[in-house]
């Protein structure tokens, strides 16, 4: 197979080879299971235990507030049964399915508007969220990458927090933000491993203390009975090295020089009149590079593409071959027309200038042919 060039981090990021190592390394000549009596399995434990200190350290939080679950779509869904005393439920109008669907089938819900840029208009929420709720906003957005503004939000409900329960999906946000100032200002924080390098089935909840929290299971009394069964260890460790590998790139510069390959790739754009780049005013995330191509649609954009080499996405993973037009983009104020035309190349630390700039010239030829 000739050489793709992968552009959908967002979706997923390929396991890192450090990552493999430390899931192989961590449990080599251990049983899987750590809730055994005997030394191999406290030998077990101590690896889970080990892991999930290390999470906590790079999220500020304290050890028993890291709940390991089996992926981002089983923490939002565990968040959005928390606090079962709330009499009102609302969420972002651009919420991931995980959290959107979790939070209507508890009980109806209410929708805070996003501005056009994508990001959640501060002011109208303030006013609409009713007391004793239960409230998501996502930190990023993973089709726009548009980063939301929580510390405004956390700082005009302060008055209110004692009737008020704030979750963040940070699954998109995490591969590029310290997330240590979000974990101490939400009362929930929901993450996944496949985003940053780490193995796909691993999620993590922070649950803070004193919020209440439904189980979805039932059986034994792992992870403080919020998500029982076997623990995936190997899985765990995963996410604690590849958030520690992500403050690496933080602190290296390797973030930095990612958002400048990826702006690379949109001065590549510039003069295309058909091509609109998503959220362009707003704090975006520097993984993430949205589109919207006038006169095109998003499936047969990726399908050349695809046969260009290039590996990319229209938005959400679990969304791709839907016919629908994205919620997120009719969200903002876009029309169903415009909306089926989106693109969404999302990049990684590990994104080769070389990479970028062939995927250019075949994005180039590839608008080249549709205008043809």
């Amino acid at each position: 197979m000739a050489t793709s060039i992968f552009l959908d981090h967002a979706a997923g990021s390929p396991l890192k080879p450090e990552v493999a190592r430390a899931m192989r390394d961590s449990l080599e000549g251990l049983p899987p299971n750590p809730s055994g009596a005997h030394r191999l399995a406290r030998a077990t434990k101590a690896v889970l235990e080990d892991a999930r200190d290390r999470v906590a350290a790079q999220l500020g939080v304290a050890s028993r507030c890291v709940i390991f679950t089996g992926g981002g779509t089983e923490s939002c869904n565990l968040a959005l049964r928390a606090r079962p005393e709330a009499t009102a439920l609302s969420i972002s109008a651009i919420e991931h399915a995980a959290v959107r669907s979790a939070a209507q089938a508890r009980m109806p819900v209410s929708f805070l508007g996003v501005t056009s840029h994508g990001t959640l208009d501060v002011e109208a929420a303030t006013e609409n969220i009713a007391p004793n709720s239960l409230v998501s906003v996502m930190a990023a957005n993973n089709e726009t990458g548009a980063r939301q503004p929580l510390a405004e939000l956390v700082a005009a409900l302060d008055a209110r927090r004692g009737d008020v329960t704030l979750h963040v999906d940070a699954i998109a946000a995490a591969p590029c933000d310290d997330l240590a100032p979000l974990c101490a200002q939400a009362d929930l924080v929901s993450l996944a491993a496949h985003k940053l390098g780490g193995s796909p089935g691993t999620g993590v909840l922070i649950v803070g203390e004193g919020v209440s929290l439904t189980p979805s299971s039932f059986g034994g009394g792992q992870e403080r009975g919020f998500r029982v069964g076997t623990q995936d260890v190997a899985g765990a460790m995963s996410m604690a090295v590849a958030l520690e590998l992500a403050a690496q790139d933080r602190a290296s510069g390797a973030l930095a020089r990612m958002g400048h390959r990826r702006d690379q790739l949109l001065s590549s754009l510039e003069g295309r009149s058909r091509v609109q780049v998503t959220a362009r005013d707003a704090d975006r995330l520097e993984s993430h590079l949205h589109l919207l191509v006038e006169g095109a649609r998003s499936e047969e954009l990726l399908f050349l593409l695809d046969e260009e080499g290039v590996c990319a996405a229209a938005g959400a993973a679990c969304a791709s071959g839907a016919p629908q037009a994205s919620t997120v983009l009719l969200a903002m104020g876009m029309t169903e027309e415009a909306a089926r035309g989106a693109l969404r190349l999302s990049l990684s630390t590990g994104t080769t200038d070389q990479e970028c700039v062939a995927a250019a010239e075949a994005l180039g030829r590839v608008l080249d042919r549709l205008a043809s």
